[in-house]
């Protein structure tokens, strides 16, 4: 368990267990399994008024897409669009809380669309970035018959979902679009060197850790071994943040990733990024979770306010 006592944790936060997650095939499985058992019994209601869609990625391979919608939303309406990258260390699948989001965004009148991208240890770097350009690409390409508003499209993302959100606003960039209006990066893993003060000095922090952070890169990233890290797989690799889209980038006070969204927060400030930086205090990796937490509340109010800022 994490010595809780250490650190200034939040009450609301402070049950949270320590991991040590391991990348081995079998373990990574086991608790997918797990946490799809889960997510059926807990949220199969939000899933079943989901569409699931089945898109197909730079290399012929067919992947899940699930859109949600707001309950009133009517026929030929078009409403901007969140495209979301969950989180799991680049190993897990999404889990129940990521539904519950989900359907909480899309209540603001958005479409969400969950990506369900190929996860490690399996699939590395490059695929899940593959898939979640695709999805963008997707998603812009059949705005109409989806219901979007194809010029108000957002990415966004949480923790190994942040990494992608923030390489794919970098991909939007160079390549030219598809447009968009926003990214928005939730405790975001973003330096692959984990050297920051938070990623060394955070070794025994709930629910996630500088121990487990370096792992998690070390499999991402394992065909680079030795060799240049590529663009898009690490986003503070790079050097010219100007011109990225518009940005919100939240980090948690206990969690290694810490130094690194606030780093990544004032880099995009200084290259003239329009950037809404909160430092969550008394929080950890995931604190987002309990979502009766007036903290948690507050926080989650504060994301919508950047989407309703930049689709306006």
């Amino acid at each position: 368990m994490a010595k809780k006592s250490n650190y200034a944790i939040h009450p609301d936060f402070a049950h949270y267990p320590a991991i040590n997650l391991p990348f081995g095939s079998f373990m990574v499985g086991l608790v997918n399994a797990f946490i799809n058992l889960d997510t059926f019994f807990r949220q199969r209601h939000l899933l079943r008024n989901a569409v699931k869609h089945s898109v197909v990625s730079a290399d012929g391979t067919a992947f899940p897409v699930y859109q949600f919608m707001p309950d009133n939303h009517k026929a030929g309406e078009k409403l901007p669009a969140i495209i979301y990258y969950h989180g799991g260390a680049f190993a897990l699948t999404y889990a129940s809380t990521h539904v519950v989001s989900m359907a909480m965004y899309a209540q603001q009148r958005y479409a969400v669309f969950m990506v369900d991208y190929r996860l490690g240890p399996k699939h590395v770097f490059p695929k899940p970035f593959e898939d979640a350009w695709a999805a963008l690409v997707w998603v812009a390409a059949n705005a109409d018959k989806l219901g979007v508003d194809k010029n108000r499209i957002a990415v966004g993302g949480d923790s190994a979902g942040g990494c992608l959100t923030a390489a794919i606003a970098q991909k939007v960039k160079d390549s030219g679009g598809p447009a968009i209006r926003g990214q928005m990066m939730i405790y975001p893993a973003l330096d692959k060197n984990s050297n920051t003060e938070s990623a060394t000095r955070f070794l025994d922090t709930p629910l996630w850790n500088g121990n487990v952070n370096k792992k998690m890169w070390a499999m991402y990233l394992r065909d680079y071994t030795g060799k240049a890290t590529p663009p898009y797989a690490a986003p503070a690799d790079r050097s010219d943040l100007g011109g990225l889209a518009p940005a919100y980038v939240e980090n948690a006070e206990f969690d290694p990733l810490r130094d690194e969204a606030e780093a990544y927060a004032k880099r995009l400030q200084t290259a003239g990024v329009k950037t809404v930086f909160n430092p969550t205090r008394g929080t950890v990796h995931g604190y987002d979770t309990v979502f009766e937490s007036e903290l948690s509340k507050a926080t989650i109010q504060q994301r919508f306010d950047f989407l309703k800022t930049i689709f306006s």
